[in-house]
């Protein structure tokens, strides 16, 4: 019910209506109304506008069924008892997958420039930059050694060169607590890598950058800097990714997505290790 009344909010807020209802049962609502069918459920989702909209219901419609595409994998997944704490952060997870599902990406991040902390859908574990740079240390290690690192890091691991061997051990060891199939540290080494990439472009240019973008065979990312010191991260399989399609979805969400990151909690850097990482101050996009 929880993530329901999360998806109920996210679609006033994006499409502007002045409420937002499930129904179970009874007749459709009436034309000229807008409404869709939860995916996999019996329930009606209806939207209601006091006044008229200015779009049309079909652009409309459009949008309501990316947004509740978005949410589909919280709406399928059990409940969890609340914890008032996290709900700024779980809103911004739910905001992040809708970007994601829009734009066909892996991953939606944000990373904040100015200190290790990583926010995401994907970045559910406790690792932040420092253990993500660890994380792609050893990924380019395995890679050279033909060494399947997401198959080593889900089952038990083989005989590994010493090196590496002992990356794998810091890996592990940033992810306690945390359990992983062969696909989500597939998913997850990507998002290291890509982050690391984004970090690395920035630590070594000497100019003020907004937008970045990564084509790579094996590493496809755009990146766009948003409230001065964050940036919106998509990473996507490979370089094969329309910019064009990709940036319109972030500018249109950039908004959305500022705004729940001003609501986060402040959270200690170095609990664990993390150090901060003083950079250059972007201005707001």
């Amino acid at each position: 019910m929880e993530d329901v009344l999360r998806l109920l909010e996210v679609v006033k807020r994006e499409l502007g209506a002045d409420d937002a209802r499930l129904e179970l049962g009874g007749r459709e609502p009436a034309d000229g109304l807008l409404w869709c069918v939860l995916p996999d459920h019996d329930h009606r989702l209806v939207v209601v506008f006091d006044e008229p909209p200015e779009a049309s219901l079909d652009a409309l419609r459009g949008r309501l069924e990316l947004l509740i595409r978005g949410f589909k994998f919280t709406l399928d997944r059990p409940s969890t008892p609340p914890r008032p704490m996290m709900e700024p952060r779980r809103a911004l997870d739910d905001a992040l997958d809708v970007v994601a599902t829009q734009t066909g990406a892996r991953t939606a991040l944000v990373v904040d420039e100015s200190s290790p902390m990583i926010w995401g859908h994907s970045a559910r574990g406790p690792e932040d930059m420092h253990d993500a740079r660890q994380a792609a240390e050893a990924l380019t290690m395995a890679d050279a050694s033909n060494i399947d690192l997401a198959k080593e890091l889900a089952g038990e691991p083989s005989e590994l060169p010493e090196e590496l061997a002992r990356a794998f051990v810091d890996v592990r060891a940033a992810a306690t607590g945390v359990e992983r199939t062969e696909e989500e540290w597939r998913d997850a080494l990507r998002w290291f890598a890509g982050v690391t990439s984004l970090r690395g472009m920035l630590e070594g240019h000497e100019g003020e950058r907004t937008r970045l973008a990564v084509h790579d065979p094996d590493l496809g990312f755009l990146a766009r800097g948003f409230g001065g010191i964050y940036w919106l991260v998509l990473i996507f399989e490979d370089g094969n990714f329309s910019e064009l399609h990709v940036e319109a979805a972030m500018i249109h969400a950039s908004g959305w997505i500022e705004r729940l990151v001003e609501r986060l909690p402040p959270v200690d850097p170095g609990g664990k290790g993390g150090r901060v990482v003083s950079l250059r101050r972007l201005r707001p996009v």
